[in-house]
């Protein structure tokens, strides 16, 4: 065999060396590359869930300041939190006003039930509101010393009938009932001892700018004396029910003024409770994506 010089063989040995030296430094690369890439998945991932979790600590934290305003439970170590185990023992039924003062549960049964303004507005109530002395039944203190589930419901009810809570269904009820209108009307025209011409609900849809208020719109028409037409009309216009005339035209007649007015009242839709659906995404380009 030919022997090999010994330049060949440091070049050889040289080639080598170098071959190796790019395989290692291409597997490093390669290495650096993939570490690189996992490093900014991780690091996506990581703070993607961070804003999973953040959303999520801001959903419980709204949902349990909305029941804390409520007044249905109690944060027993007032620590401006309801914990797990405050949540599973509460109950409703078992919660006293002073422990839930300033929520919306003792402004109503506490503040609004006894509101001296309210009550002045308030009508006759029945006679199941007074006791055998003819005095009035505290129902809200009722309901506090109630033990029973049952009892609570009967005081409950009673409040909302013989408080000066009523006059809130009476300005704005809860449904659109035409025929309470229509009667309550009626009992306007009694008082001031006249008997309408005509009284009827209209057919036509209005709208209101108020969300979660509806329109019920009404036809009157007043023909009388001056006195009588001004008279209905302050009548109206004192009354707890909200009339808004829209339009109205006013005639001389024989017998004095004819007014015809296109009125519209107001009730109180369903009350739902207001929920948002946030999504979130892991990149910009995901949002336009799916937009």
């Amino acid at each position: 065999m030919p022997k090999i010089k010994p330049v060949e063989g440091k070049r050889e040995k040289i080639s080598k060396a170098q071959q190796y030296t790019m395989l290692e430094v291409l597997g490093a690369s390669l290495v650096l590359g993939a570490c690189i890439v996992i490093s900014v998945f991780l690091i996506k991932y990581i703070k993607f869930n961070t804003q999973i979790i953040a959303a999520k600590n801001d959903a419980i934290a709204e949902y349990d300041e909305t029941i804390r305003n409520v007044g249905i439970c109690v944060d027993k170590d007032k620590n401006g939190r309801l914990s797990t185990q405050e949540l599973e023992d509460c109950d409703p039924n078992k919660v006293t006003l002073n422990e839930v003062t300033g929520s919306l549960r003792y402004n109503v049964l506490a503040m609004m039930a006894q509101n001296a303004d309210l009550e002045s507005v308030a009508r006759l109530r029945n006679e199941n509101c007074y006791d055998e002395n003819g005095n009035r039944i505290n129902f809200s203190r009722l309901y506090e010393m109630a033990t029973t589930d049952v009892e609570r419901q009967q005081y409950m009810q009673q409040s909302k009938i013989c408080s000066a809570l009523r006059v809130i269904p009476d300005a704005l009820p809860a449904q659109q009932n035409t025929e309470a209108l229509m009667a309550s009307l009626n009992q306007i025209f009694i008082l001031a001892k006249w008997e309408p011409e005509r009284l009827a609900p209209r057919d036509d849809i209005v709208a209101t700018e108020i969300e979660g208020v509806g329109t019920i719109p009404v036809q009157l028409r007043v023909e009388g004396s001056n006195d009588m037409v001004v008279e209905i009309l302050d009548r109206i216009e004192k009354s707890v029910r909200e009339f808004n005339v829209s339009t109205a035209t006013i005639e001389w007649v024989t017998a004095g003024l004819s007014l015809n007015a296109a009125m519209n009242s107001y009730y109180l839709d369903d009350a739902k409770a207001l929920e948002e659906t946030e999504t979130l995404y892991a990149s910009a380009k995901a949002r336009r994506t799916n937009k």
